[in-house]
């Protein structure tokens, strides 16, 4: 039987220790608009939209063991980082930066008025952004 999907789109959980820090991050510093609060057996969701995608900052009642593994692609196999495209790149890493936002790459042009760059969340997390410069 075929796959049957109910949605086009994508979503994406962030599992985090550090809820409040972490939605000021997604929803203050990164202006993504805030959908929902989930709570479930054992924890809580907040849902957020990147486009069409849905970010979700999961808190369990039980934390988990492991930290994240800073560092994006660099750091370990799997999925590493998540990305977003933009306009006005440049710009808006400057406002990220003088927010105190951790800029582990900072924008890198790579063809005529296109460029990306790398942020980090407060966990650690990275998260690409692309467009143009």
């Amino acid at each position: 039987m075929p796959l049957q999907l109910l949605s086009d789109n994508i979503e994406i959980g962030v599992v985090t220790t550090n809820i409040s820090n972490m939605r000021r991050f997604y929803g203050d510093i990164l202006g993504l608009k805030y959908e929902s609060e989930l709570k479930f057996p054992g924890g809580v969701m907040h849902r957020y939209h990147m486009g069409s995608a849905i970010v979700k900052l999961v808190s369990y009642d039980t934390p988990p063991e492991n930290d994240v593994i800073p560092g994006g692609g660099f750091s370990a196999r799997g999925y590493r980082y998540i990305s977003m495209g933009v306009n006005g790149l440049t710009a808006w890493f400057t406002e990220l930066k003088a927010a105190g936002v951790e800029i582990p790459v900072d924008v890198t042009a790579f063809a005529d008025g296109i460029g990306f760059g790398f942020l980090a969340d407060p966990d650690g997390n990275w998260i690409e952004v692309f467009g143009v410069l």
